[in-house]
């Protein structure tokens, strides 16, 4: 019987990803950085900030990724100009259905925690959900498990009570490494041969509880 529930942020609860690509790109351009698109967008999912800037920048230091960091939350905040229309369409109603079942419900997220305030906010997560994590507060982001292992203690649940959902294999794997059961989303009908289930829409996440 599942207990609690660990989700990824964006590409699962949110729909930024596009957005937070677009703002990396003109923060990395803006330090002589070329990156492409494609190779931003599908590499970094669920990758720490820190980590994201090591990737490009293999000689950056501390000072460099609060730099570039900050760069990238002013560039994305521009971009969404003010739109809390960040949410897909059941995110809430699915969240609120699985806490009315008495599960618990907490947030593993890459995104680092300067940004993340402003976006829970927006989205009005932050009243949601019983706890989030974000990989600024672990040595080691995702795919490591730590992120996912603080998840599910904050909630008092034990991982292999617990389910991970996410867009990434970068939470898949470190969700099978805790013993959780694990369930891939992809709205566009992408599929993960590593996860216990694929589903392309949260509401499908129901039918495991």
């Amino acid at each position: 019987m599942i207990k609690g529930i660990a989700s990824d942020l964006d590409g699962t609860l949110i729909d930024t990803t596009k957005v937070l690509a677009e703002a990396w790109l003109e923060a990395l351009k803006s330090e002589g950085i070329d990156v492409k698109y494609e190779e931003l967008y599908k590499k970094t999912k669920g990758i720490a900030s820190k980590d994201i800037i090591r990737r490009f920048k293999s000689d950056s230091n501390p000072e460099d990724v609060i730099r570039i960091r900050e760069k990238r939350k002013k560039n994305f905040l521009r971009i969404i100009n003010g739109d809390c229309q960040l949410l897909y369409p059941e995110t809430l109603d699915v969240i609120e259905e699985i806490k009315s079942k008495g599960i618990k419900f907490a947030i593993s997220t890459g995104l680092s925690l300067d940004l993340l305030g402003d976006i829970l906010k927006l989205t009005g997560l932050d009243k949601l959900a019983d706890a989030v994590v974000s990989a600024d507060e672990m040595k080691k982001g995702k795919p490591e498990p730590d992120i996912f292992i603080e998840a599910f203690n904050r909630i008092g649940v034990e991982p292999k009570d617990g389910l991970v959902v996410g867009d990434s294999d970068n939470d898949i794997i470190p969700g099978k490494k805790i013993g959780a059961f694990t369930v891939f989303i992809s709205r566009e009908g992408e599929r993960s041969s590593l996860a216990d289930a694929n589903i392309t829409n949260l509401k499908e996440l129901l039918k495991f509880l």
